[in-house]
Order: structure tokens, then C-alpha cells, then sequence
């Protein structure tokens, strides 16, 4: 039998738990950006305190504050403008009654996975 990651990212045993992640799209309305839509993935994968060693993956700005490393089959954002008219933020992540920013990103679905650093907000 063939162990995935994927399997060990969403095992309770593992520390895995369930987390939403939200991505915001953006419409720009006289220079002004105006929330166009808001998409949802309900998702689980293993929450750890983020390690010290990662803390110089995160902005300078955030690493004093609560950061939490998330780990999930879904790919996480640091957001993107993909034209002058239109972006997306960094994903939001929901978490035990929590609200938490993507600050960094490192994207291993080829092995199963994404990995998000994420600031309490």
C-alpha cells in the first residue's frame, strides 16, 4: 500500500483539522478597488506553530505577531493582478473562530500540497 502525503496533511492523528480558505476578487471602479466575489474552500490539513527557522519566509512586519504554518491539498495565494482592471487578494484562512492572513507561500502540489504562512488578523 502506497502512503501519499496527502493522506498524512489530512489525518486527524497527524494534527490535521478543518480550516477555510477564502480568496477575494477584485474589480477596480474609478481607480477604487470594489469586492467582486469571494471564493470558499472548505479544506483540512495539519496547523503547527510556524517554526523559527521559517520566520525569515515571512515580512519583517509580521514576524513578531501569531503566524501559523497551514498545510493543505488546496493551493494556497499570495493573491495576483492578472490585469490593470482586475486582482486578487492574499487568501484569508478561517481557523477555530480565527481570522489569518497568507503571508508566504510554498507550493508542493506536484507532491500533494501547498504550505501557507499565516498571520492572525
Amino acid at each position: 500500500m502506497m502512503l501519499l502525503l496527502t493522506d498524512i496533511i489530512q489525518d486527524e492523528e497527524m494534527g490535521a483539522a478543518p480550516f477555510v480558505i477564502l480568496r477575494d476578487h477584485y474589480v477596480f471602479s474609478e481607480g477604487e478597488p470594489v469586492l467582486e466575489s469571494t471564493e470558499s474552500f472548505e479544506t483540512s490539513g495539519v496547523v503547527q506553530p510556524t517554526r523559527d527557522s521559517d520566520l525569515t519566509l515571512v515580512p519583517e512586519e509580521y514576524r513578531s505577531e501569531t503566524l501559523l504554518t497551514f498545510y493543505s491539498p488546496v493551493r494556497f495565494s499570495l493573491g495576483s493582478r492578472p490585469d490593470p482592471t482586475h486582482s486578487v487578494a492574499p487568501d484569508r484562512i478561517r481557523y477555530a473562530d480565527r481570522s489569518f492572513l497568507v503571508v508566504a507561500v510554498k507550493d508542493w502540489l506536484n507532491h500533494g500540497f501547498s504550505r501557507a504562512i499565516a498571520v492572525e488578523k
